[in-house]
C-alpha cells in the first residue's frame, strides 16, 4: 500500500510514521480552541520507534508531509501539539490504526490547494505556464503550493543580483499571475518561489495601505 502522507518530528527530523489519508488538514475539525487531525491507516516508522525506546522522547512539534507517488516529501505543514504526545508501547505495536491528534496548524491549506497537491504529485515535470488554464482561485492556491513545495525541498538559492529578466506577459492578468510568472522566470517551474512570494506579499500590503 502506498502512503500519501508522513508525520515528521520537528526536533529529531525523523519520520514518526506514514498514513493513507489525513482528515482535518484544512482546519475544519475544531475541538475547543484546537484543530483535530485524523491520520487514517497510520503506521509508526520502525526507525523512530527505535529512537524513542532509547531516548524516551515524546512528540510535540510535527510536520504533516505530503508524499508524491514515489513516497518522497514534496511539501509539509507545521502542526504544534499543546501537550506532548507520549508514544506508548501499546500504541506502536498495534499496526495500522487511525491516529487522532489535537493541536494548532500553523498554515491551513484550502480544499483547492489540496487538489493542487494531487495535481503536483502526478506531474512528471512542470512546464512554464502550466497554470494558465487554472481558475483565479486555483492560481492563488498554486502560488501557495509552489512556495511550500520549494521550501520543503530546499531548492538551491542562486545569487541572481544584477541579472535582467524578460517575462512573457501572454498569461499575466493580475498580481497573482505576475508573481507566478516571476517565480518561474527567476528559477524554473519547480524552483524556489520564496522570493516571488515575499515580493507578492509586500506589494499586496502596500496596495491595501494606499
Amino acid at each position: 500500500m502506498k502512503y500519501r502522507f508522513a508525520v515528521i518530528d520537528d526536533e529529531s527530523g525523523l519520520t514518526v510514521g506514514y498514513c493513507r489519508d489525513v482528515v482535518g488538514l484544512t482546519g475544519d475539525i475544531i475541538v475547543e480552541t484546537y484543530e483535530k487531525v485524523i491520520f487514517e491507516q497510520f503506521v509508526f516508522n520502525e526507525d523512530f520507534i527505535g529512537n524513542i525506546i532509547k531516548t524516551k522522547q515524546s512528540a510535540h512539534n510535527l510536520y504533516i508531509a505530503i508524499l508524491n507517488d514515489e513516497e518522497k516529501v514534496i511539501g509539509s505543514y507545521h502542526y504544534h501539539l499543546p501537550e506532548s504526545y507520549i508514544i506508548h508501547k501499546l500504541n506502536y505495536n498495534k499496526g495500522n490504526f487511525n491516529l487522532e491528534l489535537t493541536g494548532i496548524l500553523e498554515t491551513k491549506p484550502s480544499p483547492v490547494e489540496l487538489r493542487l497537491w494531487e495535481f503536483l504529485k502526478g506531474a512528471q515535470s512542470l512546464e512554464n505556464n502550466i497554470w494558465q488554464g487554472f481558475s483565479k482561485e486555483e492560481r492563488s492556491g498554486w502560488l501557495n503550493v509552489t512556495r511550500i513545495h520549494s521550501a520543503s525541498n530546499h531548492f538551491a538559492r542562486l545569487d541572481k543580483r544584477g541579472e535582467v529578466y524578460t517575462l512573457d506577459g501572454e498569461y499575466i492578468s493580475d498580481f497573482t499571475t505576475f508573481f507566478i510568472a516571476l517565480g518561474e522566470r527567476l528559477m524554473d517551474p519547480e524552483g524556489t518561489m520564496d522570493l516571488a512570494w515575499t515580493v507578492y506579499r509586500t506589494v499586496s500590503v502596500e496596495v491595501l495601505e494606499q
